[in-house]
């Protein structure tokens, strides 16, 4: 009787365990409240590009993000060519369990970011921006890019989307709060993932829910084509000379 009394206690502390982290897992995710988030992003002047990118390989950032923080895989983004106060807010996004991408991807990033006081996410986002924009990648559709681009330049005002273009900047090279990241070069593969998170809201650390606003009408052939679009917008490569 004894022993089937600890089973059952045992047992029953481990079925407990799981659904509380189920639980935990399901629950929302705090979000930013602006006035918090302008407080948070104060050191960001403070960033030094030397010290960044000794962390940036100190870190083995670049074990996904590429040598230079140009990503050589499709599914990592490339930091190069942020703007600090982006790079600085996904950084505070991930140490306070802000941001839930896919379940690998998070719990790297948060457990990383938990490594990193503001000093020094402020000096990785300072040599992130000093780097040229990402690359464009290769493989993207010109037919795509032609439709993503109407989108991104005039919104569609019968549907209520604004153009992207008023907070991504005109080639999206830049954003117009630290909540809009540069898009320019971003590989189509990694786009649509983030896209496709803020319309099933999974991603919530965007102020305000904009994101998730703006992702929701659209379909998944516009959310291809915007990516496309933006992907070849990135920094050309010159050949090399014969």
């Amino acid at each position: 009787m004894k022993n089937l009394l600890i089973t059952l206690l045992t047992t029953g502390a481990a079925v407990l365990a799981v659904t509380v982290a189920q639980a935990a897992s399901e629950a929302p995710a705090p979000e930013w409240e602006p006035s918090r988030l302008e407080q948070a992003l104060s050191r960001v002047a403070q960033g030094k590009p030397a010290e960044g990118e000794r962390l940036h390989h100190y870190l083995y950032c670049s074990a996904c993000h590429g040598d230079d923080g140009n990503s050589p895989s499709r599914n990592w983004p490339s930091l190069t060519g942020q703007k600090p106060d982006y790079v600085m807010k996904t950084l505070l996004d991930y140490k306070q369990n802000m941001r839930r991408d896919h379940y690998r991807k998070a719990y790297v990033m948060t457990r990383m970011t938990q490594l990193l006081d503001e000093k020094q996410m402020a000096d990785l986002a300072a040599y992130y921006a000093s780097r040229p924009a990402p690359v464009v990648p290769p493989q993207t559709s010109a037919k795509l890019a032609k439709q993503g681009a109407r989108l991104a330049q005039q919104g569609d005002g019968k549907r209520g989307i604004t153009a992207c273009a008023a907070c991504h900047g005109e080639r999206g090279e830049s954003g117009v709060t630290p909540d809009t990241p540069a898009l320019a070069g971003q590989t189509p593969e990694y786009f649509v993932q983030a896209m496709q998170m803020y319309k099933a809201g999974m991603r919530t650390s965007d102020v305000g829910g904009v994101m998730r606003m703006f992702a929701k009408p659209l379909t998944d052939s516009e959310i291809q084509a915007l990516a496309h679009y933006y992907a070849s917008l990135g920094r050309q490569v010159q050949a090399p000379a014969k």
